[in-house]
C-alpha cells in the first residue's frame, strides 16, 4: 500500500473581494499559501510518497508573477513530488499559463519537485501510475476521463493506478461550486470507468471532503474559502493509501485554519444586543476573531436605545473580525416613552414634527423604512 496526499482547489490568488479591509484581504490570501506548508506537516507525519493536486491550483489562468513565485516557494517546502492537473479555473491548452516563460523559469528555479500534467496519458512514478484528466479549456463538452475507457491497462503493471480529474460526477448529487458548471460541462462519468482496473480516483471541483463513489473522493479545498454549506467539509486534505487490486484507505486531515461561521439571532428585547454579542463570543472559539469570518443574520425588533447599543457592538465586531457579512432585518420599535420624548417637545417643534412623520414610516419596508430608522436614531442621539 502506497501512502500519498490528495488535495485540490487551492485557487491561489483568489481575490476575496468581499473582504473590504485590504490588510485583512491579504491575510486571507496568504492563508492559502500557509495551508500548503501545513500540508507539508501532514506529508512528514504520514510519510506520504507524493502529493497530487486535482485541479484549480490557481484561481485564474492569469495569476500574478508574485502568486506564481510564492506558490513555488510553498511547493518546495513539501519535500516530495507534487503533481497537478489544470482545472476549470487554470485550464491548460496552447499558450496557457503552464507554458509561459515566467512560470517555466520559476518552476525550474524554485520547485523542481513540481510537475503539471497536461496530457491525457499514463504517468509512471516510482510507486504508482497516474492517469491524469487535465482540463484543456474552461468548459469541456466531453468527459475528460473518457480516454481511460479504452486504455490497455494490462501494460500498467502492478503499481496502484490513480486517476486525477476535475469536474462534476453523476454519483455525487450536490450542486457544483461554480455557476458555470450548471450545464454539466466538465462532467466525469464514473460509471463508465473500468473500476476493477483502477485503485483510486482523486477528484477536484467540489470544495468539501466527500466520497463520490467506491474508489472516488473529492478532497475539498485545503483552506476554507467561503461560508460552507451544511453538507460540506472544507479545509481538509486526504491522506490515502492505495495498492493494486485492494480497496483504498482514506482519512480526511484538517489543514484549514480560518473559521467561516454563520449565526442567526432574533432580538426581542433590550437585552438582545448583549445576547447577540455573547453568542458571537462563543461561536468564534477557539481561533479568535482575527481568524474568523462571520455571516450574521439579525431578526426581531429593538428600541431606539437598544438599536444604538446594537450598532456600537456591530461596529466593534467589524473591526475585530476578518469579515462581518451582515443581514440586518431588525425592526425599530421605539418604546412609548421614546416616541413621546421625540414627538412631544414644546421647545423643539421642528424635531417633534419630523419625529411624528417618521414614526409611522418604520413599518414600511425597503429603503423608506431604512431611512426612517436612521433618521429616528439620529434624532434620538441628538436629543439625548
Amino acid at each position: 500500500m502506497i501512502p500519498f496526499i490528495h488535495t485540490a482547489d487551492w485557487q491561489l490568488g483568489k481575490p476575496f473581494a468581499g473582504v473590504e479591509d485590504p490588510q485583512k484581504r491579504a491575510l486571507v490570501q496568504t492563508e492559502r499559501l500557509d495551508a500548503i506548508r501545513r500540508i507539508g506537516d501532514v506529508v512528514r507525519q504520514s510519510q506520504a510518497r507524493f502529493v497530487i493536486v486535482a485541479g484549480d491550483f490557481f484561481d485564474s489562468p492569469t495569476p500574478t508573477n508574485a502568486t506564481v513565485a510564492n506558490a513555488f516557494d510553498a511547493i518546495k517546502s513539501l519535500g516530495v513530488p507534487v503533481l497537478a492537473i489544470p482545472g476549470n479555473h487554470d485550464h491548460g491548452g496552447p499558450d496557457s499559463l503552464w507554458e509561459q516563460d515566467f512560470f517555466l523559469r520559476e518552476h525550474a528555479r524554485l520547485a523542481p519537485n513540481f510537475r503539471v500534467l497536461l496530457s491525457r496519458e499514463p504517468v509512471e512514478l516510482d510507486d504508482a501510475v497516474l492517469l491524469p484528466c487535465p482540463l484543456l479549456r474552461r468548459h469541456e463538452a466531453d468527459d475528460p476521463s473518457a480516454w481511460i475507457r479504452t486504455l490497455d491497462t494490462t501494460r500498467l503493471g502492478t503499481k496502484p493506478r490513480i486517476v486525477l480529474a476535475h469536474g462534476s460526477t453523476q454519483n455525487f448529487t450536490g450542486e457544483s461550486d461554480d455557476e458555470e458548471h450548471a450545464s454539466q460541462a466538465n462532467f466525469i462519468d464514473l460509471s463508465r470507468l473500468p473500476s476493477a482496473d483502477l485503485d483510486y480516483i482523486a477528484l477536484g471541483d467540489w470544495h468539501g471532503f466527500v466520497q463520490a463513489g467506491p474508489k472516488a473522493w473529492f478532497s475539498g479545498t485545503h483552506e476554507i474559502d467561503r461560508f460552507p454549506r451544511a453538507d460540506q467539509q472544507p479545509g481538509h486534505v486526504i491522506f490515502a493509501t492505495a495498492g493494486r487490486g485492494v480497496a483504498p484507505r482514506v482519512e480526511a486531515v484538517r489543514t484549514g485554519r480560518l473559521q467561516w461561521r454563520e449565526q442567526a439571532v432574533t432580538l426581542d428585547d433590550d437585552d438582545g444586543p448583549q445576547r447577540m454579542n455573547d453568542i458571537l463570543e462563543q461561536s468564534i472559539l477557539p481561533g479568535g476573531p482575527h481568524e474568523t469570518l462571520v455571516k450574521l443574520a439579525l431578526h426581531g425588533s429593538v428600541s431606539l436605545a437598544a438599536r444604538k447599543t446594537l450598532d456600537e457592538i456591530l461596529e466593534s465586531w467589524r473591526a475585530r473580525l476578518i469579515r462581518l457579512r451582515l443581514e440586518d432585518a431588525v425592526h425599530l420599535t421605539p418604546s412609548q416613552q421614546e416616541i413621546e420624548s421625540l414627538t412631544d417637545r414644546p421647545v423643539d417643534p421642528i424635531i417633534s414634527r419630523v419625529a411624528a412623520e417618521l414614526v409611522p414610516l418604520l413599518a414600511a419596508g425597503g429603503e423608506e423604512g431604512a431611512v426612517a430608522r436612521k433618521a429616528l436614531n439620529l434624532l434620538h442621539s441628538l436629543c439625548r
